[in-house]
């Protein structure tokens, strides 16, 4: 092999390889991870009573941004007559502080009655974007909880 075209290809492999590297170093991408309970210290659930008087979505974060948005859509999927399907039931929206932060949404359940039985979901966005969701299902009578 001629020295000029060695010299070109140890070139190519040096250029090459430091941009793979410079994307992999750089490929902080923002993630979120969210799951839904009851309380704070409880195991994470997706089966409610419609009788729980809040619903929590707890959400941590991954290679986030000082000053990012994380919003929270909660939909009643099906519910029924309660409500068309794919209804929005209400928004939140917070700040971040790290880039590991965490933090949870809630929901209420309705003013002088239960949780119309059905499925729900919530979606978690990062500045606009889906991020991640958590199907979960309200069921007549007690509590349910996953061990």
């Amino acid at each position: 092999m001629r020295p000029a075209l060695v010299l070109a290809a140890i070139t190519f492999v040096l250029v090459c390889g430091g941009a793979a590297e410079s994307v992999a170093q750089s490929n902080g991408q923002k993630v979120i991870h969210a799951f839904t309970a009851l309380e704070k210290n409880r195991k994470p659930t997706t089966t409610f009573s419609s009788d729980v008087l809040r619903i929590y979505a707890f959400w941590k974060g991954e290679s986030l941004a000082v000053g990012d948005k994380v919003q929270s859509v909660w939909i009643a999927e099906d519910i029924g007559e309660a409500a068309p399907k794919d209804s929005k039931i209400l928004e939140g929206e917070t700040k971040v502080y790290k880039s590991d932060d965490a933090g949870s949404f809630s929901l209420s359940r309705p003013r002088g009655g239960v949780w119309p039985v059905g499925k729900y979901r919530v979606e978690i966005y990062i500045n606009g974007g889906l991020a991640d969701l958590v199907k979960f299902t309200i069921t007549p009578g007690v509590v349910i909880e996953t061990h």
